[in-house]
């Protein structure tokens, strides 16, 4: 689970990121085989190592994706920011309902494990909270800071 989590913030992180620093040498044969073989359409490939993952930064159809995959080619996670009219209709509500004084700064979709969460970055006079939600409505703080 910790390994999970470690994932998943460094897709968060990426993904916020504007680029990458290019760096083809890095990534095996069978990597990338393993990418163009799942985002057939990719162009703009970009590739990083962090905490021993293969992380792809890419377009499909003017849309920027990221991609983590193991040492052994497999695909663990692919995140991408939408805005928040993508967002699932059960999100929507959820939010209007118990973050209605806060300001949506960004939003992000993950997918995991098959698994699609939504990581959204929002504000309001006193916090600064990321809030994670699944395609079911059903939200947890995942991080949060008070403002000063």
């Amino acid at each position: 689970m910790k390994k999970l989590t470690g994932i998943l913030t460094a897709l968060v992180l990426f993904v916020s990121a504007s680029s990458f620093a290019p760096n083809e040498e890095i990534v095996s044969a069978k990597i990338k085989s393993a990418f163009e073989k799942t985002f057939t359409s990719a162009s703009e490939v970009k590739w990083n190592k962090s905490d021993g993952f293969y992380f792809a930064n890419f377009k499909i159809n003017q849309q920027v994706l990221t991609a983590a995959f193991n040492d052994e080619g497999e695909l663990v996670g692919a995140s991408r920011n939408i805005s928040l009219s993508q967002l699932p209709m059960n999100v929507s509500l959820a939010l209007q309902n118990h973050y209605a004084d806060y300001t949506i700064a960004s939003v992000t979709e993950m997918t995991t494990e098959g698994q699609t969460n939504y990581y959204i970055a929002a504000e309001n006079s006193k916090r600064i909270v990321t809030i994670k939600a699944d395609a079911f409505g059903d939200l947890s703080i995942h991080k949060k800071t008070k403002k000063k």
